[in-house]
């Protein structure tokens, strides 16, 4: 009886420093790095998708993927498609490995997604608060002309839209609306 007892003593303390360590990682992320885990609502997944305007061969990148729901739905409505989502924290990096892990054109990447090589991405999905305008030097780099970026809620300032659609969201103050961006060749439009 006593071995039981001190079994169960060993693992409960495992876990609890395993979620220690979890909850470390997780505050890492949001305060360190200053990119918080922040889903976006689902009641807009298939309108973020359909402003991607996916089709067959496409090669899409949802850089800060969080939980993976967008990958998910991109490759539901577009199986032929290739997906690589980019989340450099630890806890939402585990989890969209695990809800993504019964398709097989689903790539799921731990790492900054700056020192992510974007040049194979033929779209782009975003929702990001902070290091916008960073980010948006990069696409226009790396990216080439025709990739199309969707980012829900906040704008790039140096690059304009060719779309906003607003996503009539009354439930939630986020997801309210969706900036398309397209890349043109020799120009920051």
């Amino acid at each position: 009886m006593i071995v039981l007892y001190l079994i169960f003593v060993i693992f409960s303390l495992f876990v609890c420093i395993g979620f220690i360590l979890l909850l470390i990682a997780q505050i890492w992320a949001e305060f360190v790095i200053a990119a918080p885990f922040i889903p976006i609502p689902s009641q807009i997944e298939e309108q973020v998708v359909q402003s991607l305007k996916l089709t067959k061969n496409n090669i899409f990148y949802d850089l800060g993927c969080g939980d993976g729901r967008v990958l998910i739905k991109a490759v539901e409505q577009n199986p032929e498609i290739k997906t690589v989502g980019v989340d450099i924290a630890f806890l939402p990096f585990l989890i969209s490995k695990w809800k993504t892990r019964k398709y097989k054109n689903i790539q799921i990447i731990r790492k900054d997604f700056f020192k992510t090589d974007l040049k194979e991405a033929t779209h782009i999905f975003v929702y990001l608060s902070s290091k916008m305008d960073e980010l948006s030097a990069k696409i226009q780099k790396e990216c080439r002309p025709g990739t199309r970026i969707v980012s829900c809620d906040f704008q790039f300032q140096n690059l304009k839209p060719i779309e906003i659609i607003d996503l009539h969201n009354p439930t939630s103050k986020r997801g309210q609306k969706l900036f398309v961006y397209q890349i043109w060749i020799g120009s920051s439009r």
